[in-house]
């Protein structure tokens, strides 16, 4: 039965609260993980190059620096692809759970 005072139902919902939590966790730490590697794509900058850029104007430079070869940015970018995909189904999960009925006795 779905009321306020069905505790099955409420331990259910505070559950579901809690995995979202849990979700959103993971995502900040991916995310962390990913400004990681965004950070990484910098690091032949030298301190003179870095020295009052605008962050436009050291993408630039960053770029000029790949352009010949793009594999760690693009693995970079695979890596934070796939990392996040299962992140998406979590969510469709939580939320097809979420507003699924619960089954009535």
């Amino acid at each position: 039965m779905k009321t306020a005072q069905n505790p099955e139902h409420i331990e259910k919902i505070r559950q579901e609260i809690m995995r979202f939590r849990e979700l959103l966790d993971v995502m900040q730490a991916r995310l962390e993980q990913g400004e990681g590697f965004y950070a990484e794509l910098f690091a032949n900058l030298t301190d003179d190059e870095k020295q009052g850029k605008k962050e436009k104007d050291l993408q630039t430079l960053v770029a000029y620096q790949i352009a010949d070869d793009l594999t760690p940015f693009t693995k970079s970018a695979l890596r934070m692809r796939f990392a996040n995909r299962d992140l998406e189904r979590a969510f469709e999960e939580l939320h097809d759970t979420i507003i699924t009925p619960p089954i009535e006795d």
